[in-house]
C-alpha cells in the first residue's frame, strides 16, 4: 500500500534543483466602492463575533466612498492577545504604522480606549492615509458581513455614516493536504498520486505532479472575492511516464483565479477566471494509507 508522506516532499521540494515553468503575474483589477447592501441578511450578529472572526489582519479596501489600490495595501490587524473588550490594533495606513486601543461589544460598539500612537514619516503621496486616521479615532460602532468567502467590516461613526470598509478572506478551509480527483471536469485515477500541500499562512504550495516534486507561491487578490492564484510555479526535471497528465495538472493549476469549498468539508472547486472548474480536490489524511 501506498503511504502518503506529502510533509516529506515539502520538505525534500527545498532542497531538489528546480525549473520554472511559469511566471505568472497576479494582476488586480480596479476596485470600485464597496457600499453596504440594502439586504442585511447577510450581517453576522453572533455572541463569538469578535473571538471567530474580528481578530486578525483586514486589508483596507474602500476610505469614504473611495475604492483603495495600489500593489501595497494599507491594513489594521486586532490584536489576538487582547482581552475583551479593550481590543489592540496595528495599523498601516499607507504612509505610517499606528496602533492603539479600541473598545468592542458584540452589540456592534467600536470606539477609542486609548489615545493612538503613530510613526511620523511624511509621504507626499498616501491618499488614505488621513482618512484612515479618522476612522480609528472616531469610529463608534461596526457590522461585519459576510458574502460568500470574505468578511466586510463597516466602521461607522456616530451620525451612522460609514467611514472605513475592511475586507477579510477566509479561504483556510483549502489549507491543508489535497489530492487531485478531476481535471478539467475529467476524472483522475486514484493511483495517480497528483497531490498538494496548500499552505495559506505562509502563501506556499508544495506538491508532487504525480512524477516530479511541484513548489510554489500563492497570491490572494485583495480586491476579488474567493481569491487563489497559483505563481512562480517549479518542478523537478525527471521524465515522466505520463507526461501529458501531468502537463495538464500543472497548465490548469496556472490558470486556477479562485477557490470554493465542494459539497462537504473535504473537497474543494478551483477555478479559472471565468468560472471554470479547473481542479477539483479531495482533503487527504496524512495519517492514514491509500
Amino acid at each position: 500500500m501506498k503511504k502518503i508522506n506529502l510533509l516529506a516532499i515539502a520538505t525534500f521540494a527545498a532542497l531538489v534543483s528546480s525549473c520554472s515553468l511559469f511566471q505568472k503575474n497576479a494582476v488586480t483589477a480596479k476596485p470600485t466602492p464597496v457600499e453596504p447592501p440594502a439586504n442585511t441578511s447577510n450581517y453576522i450578529q453572533d455572541e463569538k463575533i469578535i473571538e471567530k472572526i474580528l481578530y486578525g489582519e483586514w486589508t483596507v479596501a474602500d476610505v469614504n466612498g473611495k475604492g483603495v489600490v495600489g500593489d501595497t495595501r494599507p491594513y489594521v490587524i486586532f490584536d489576538t492577545t487582547a482581552i475583551a473588550p479593550i481590543m489592540k490594533y496595528y495599523a498601516n495606513n499607507g504612509c505610517n504604522v499606528l496602533n492603539g486601543k479600541l473598545e468592542v461589544s458584540t452589540k456592534g460598539i467600536m470606539k477609542k480606549a486609548s489615545e493612538g500612537l503613530s510613526t511620523m514619516m511624511f509621504c507626499p503621496d498616501a491618499p488614505y492615509e488621513m482618512g484612515i486616521n479618522l476612522a480609528l479615532e472616531t469610529v463608534a460602532s461596526f457590522s461585519i458581513e459576510k458574502i460568500a468567502q470574505d468578511y466586510l467590516l463597516y466602521m461607522k461613526n456616530a451620525e451612522g455614516n460609514t467611514m472605513m470598509i475592511l475586507r477579510k478572506s477566509d479561504i483556510s478551509f483549502i489549507n491543508g493536504a489535497w489530492t487531485v480527483t478531476k481535471i478539467n471536469g475529467k476524472a483522475v485515477k486514484p493511483d495517480a498520486g497528483i497531490e498538494m500541500v496548500i499552505d495559506i499562512p505562509e502563501l506556499k504550495v508544495h506538491g508532487n505532479t504525480g512524477c516530479n516534486i511541484l513548489n510554489g507561491q500563492l497570491f490572494v487578490d485583495p480586491d476579488k472575492q474567493n481569491s487563489l492564484q497559483f505563481t512562480n510555479l517549479a518542478t523537478t526535471r525527471m521524465a515522466c511516464p505520463d507526461a501529458e497528465l501531468e502537463q495538464q495538472f500543472l497548465v490548469s493549476l496556472e490558470q486556477v483565479e479562485t477557490v470554493i469549498p465542494g459539497k462537504d468539508d473535504d473537497t474543494a472547486l478551483l477555478k479559472d477566471k471565468s468560472g471554470n472548474v479547473m481542479l477539483e480536490l479531495k482533503r487527504l489524511n496524512l495519517t492514514t494509507n491509500r
